[in-house]
């Protein structure tokens, strides 16, 4: 069985995406970007999140010469509004009403680019959006399910893959999107910048 290439840097310290490249036997080095994530206001969303996975990834290629990154970037969007992750319980119990009821979107970008000497290339880079339907729900079972903390740090205040799953009536495109990162169109860019799959 011929393995992964070693060298592949993860620009994210996010336990699901950790998880979701583990899972299909990646083998990788975790470095969390410290940037602050970009707003741009007058930008839509994809940009937004596009712009925010490349800012991550150009910052870690300037701290790692050589090598292969791979970096992302989730944003919830209802109503033209961007979503990020909640500071507080009061920023997570507001998130949740806003999406209450209604269809959002979730917007993942991701950015696979490979420094050689100095020299960056971008791979391939994308931004990926799914649609997700929360049913309705009461202000009191938000709050049980904010006291789990389970949304401290998840953009909309939700984890589909958790106890936020409760909420979900349905969804449309990629569910490991909606988790945190699209497997099947990042695999594909890893193989374009010569990774291969685990299992050939």
């Amino acid at each position: 069985m011929k393995k992964s290439v070693v060298g592949f840097i993860l620009g994210s310290s996010s336990p699901r995406r950790i998880e979701l490249l583990k899972i299909q036997g990646y083998r990788f080095k975790i470095i969390k970007p410290d940037i602050a994530e970009i707003s741009h206001h007058h930008e839509t969303s994809i940009h937004v999140a596009l712009a925010n996975s490349r800012a991550k990834a150009v910052y870690l290629s300037e701290k790692n010469k050589n090598g292969i990154i791979l970096s992302a970037d989730t944003i919830v969007v209802v109503g033209g509004q961007i979503l990020g992750k909640p500071k507080n319980k009061k920023q997570s119990l507001l998130m949740l009403m806003k999406l209450n009821n209604k269809t959002h979107s979730v917007i993942t970008a991701y950015t696979i680019l490979i420094n050689k000497n100095g020299r960056i290339k971008i791979i391939d880079e994308k931004a990926v959006e799914s649609k997700v339907t929360f049913g309705k729900f009461t202000r009191a079972e938000y709050i049980k399910y904010i006291n789990s903390c389970e949304p401290e740090d998840k953009a909309g205040a939700y984890a589909i893959q958790g106890l936020g799953a409760r909420f979900i009536k349905g969804f449309r495109g990629s569910y490991t999107n909606i988790v945190g990162l699209p497997v099947f169109e990042v695999m594909q860019g890893l193989k374009k910048a010569g990774v291969e799959y685990p299992w050939n």
